[in-house]
């Protein structure tokens, strides 16, 4: 009786065992400053698209992380899987993930490439005062609140994933945001900002970022 103890002990998984396999099926990223963990199995059908260096690439510290307990960093298939199920079809259809030290990932209006990433959308963080920042984000939610009266030109979102978004040409964005402050006035009237076809200004996680084209 003790050695059929014994044995059985042997063949159940503990405590350790156990929380490694649960872990091993999550993963976690940073997504508009805030972290969050997925259950990356649920989220595959995207992430069937990433192609296999992105896996090789981040296989050593998916290893390491695993062995000490923490969720391994979710590769962008997964994650834009997993933000497809959380944001309403429309706010994620033609948007694709980019990504800083900041903020982590955050979606922008764009094309995206086999691995949710933007093909050639390019953000930059515009140096905003905090006194900007807010007024900014509080035009951004006028905005959207008056989506419906807002020029053909321009659309205006409350993403589910965090961010305000307001898109259009770089003069109609100047106009709609004309009492925002200089400094995004300025960014707005470079050359490439006007000659983009496409330019969003976005406020997310106490920040705002100018996305064009490229």
């Amino acid at each position: 009786m003790f050695r059929l103890l014994m044995m059985l002990m042997l063949l159940t998984p503990g405590p350790a065992l156990a929380e490694e396999t649960a872990q091993s099926e999550r993963c976690r990223a940073m997504v508009n400053g805030s972290e969050v963990v997925v259950e990356e199995d649920r989220f595959a059908t995207f992430a069937d698209e990433v192609k296999r260096r992105e896996k090789l690439r981040n296989w050593p510290s998916r290893r390491w992380n695993k062995t000490w307990g923490i969720p391994p960093a979710c590769d962008s298939g997964v994650l834009y899987d997993y933000l497809a199920t959380t944001i309403p079809t429309e706010e994620i259809d033609g948007y694709c993930l980019t990504s800083n030290a900041e903020q982590g990932y955050f979606l922008v209006p764009g094309n995206r490439n086999y691995r949710g990433m933007c093909k050639k959308t390019i953000c930059e963080r515009v140096n905003t005062t905090a006194e900007e920042t807010a007024e900014i984000t509080r035009d951004l939610t006028r905005s959207t609140l008056q989506s419906a009266t807002n020029p053909e030109n321009l659309r205006a979102v409350a993403h589910k994933s965090g961010a305000l978004i307001l898109s259009g040409t770089a003069s109609s964005l100047s106009t709609s945001l004309s009492a925002a402050g200089a400094t995004l006035m300025t960014a707005l009237s470079t050359p490439a900002a006007l000659a983009a076809v496409g330019v969003s200004v976005v406020a997310v996680g106490g920040a705002v970022y100018m996305c064009s084209d490229g």
